[in-house]
């Protein structure tokens, strides 16, 4: 149960966080610090840029962004990738981290309706463990009462 508030208070905060940035500017942002570190060039930097822009609004942060995108082009240019081949790579890694975003947003939302689930199950238990106390304490009442002269 605490893992499952842990959870829900992190993807809350994540998405709290993700409508209080503009996807635009955070995507002009990621873009120019990454082609300034040389990241990524100009002529893939609009290619990026709208994959940047899609990622931070699906909820990621500026950093969690500029992140997936320096990794994604790291790895296109190690495997002697440029231009529209880096672009489409950048873009697959988006599309997968979204994906894994989405999951995470899934498996929050069944471990909510579980919890919830459970909650009930356990009034109601209790509530008969209730009715049934209740029933043996008349009967001890009436059993220590004795009989009806």
């Amino acid at each position: 149960m605490k893992k499952l508030l842990m959870a829900v208070v992190f993807v809350a905060a994540l998405m709290a966080l993700a409508y209080a940035e503009d996807a635009a500017k955070v995507a002009n942002q990621v873009t120019a610090e990454l082609q300034n570190s040389g990241a990524i060039a100009l002529d893939t930097a609009a290619s990026v840029k709208s994959s940047v822009k899609s990622l931070v609004e699906s909820g990621a942060t500026a950093a969690e962004a500029k992140s997936v995108v320096a990794a994604a082009a790291a790895q296109a240019k190690a495997q002697g990738l440029t231009g529209k081949d880096l672009a489409a790579k950048v873009h697959e890694a988006v599309k997968a981290r979204k994906a894994e975003r989405d999951a995470a947003k899934k498996a929050v939302k069944e471990a909510e309706k579980k919890a919830e689930k459970a909650k009930k199950e356990a009034e109601k238990r209790a509530k008969e463990s209730y009715k049934n106390a209740e029933k043996d304490a008349k009967k001890a009442k009436a059993k220590a009462r004795g009989p009806v002269q």
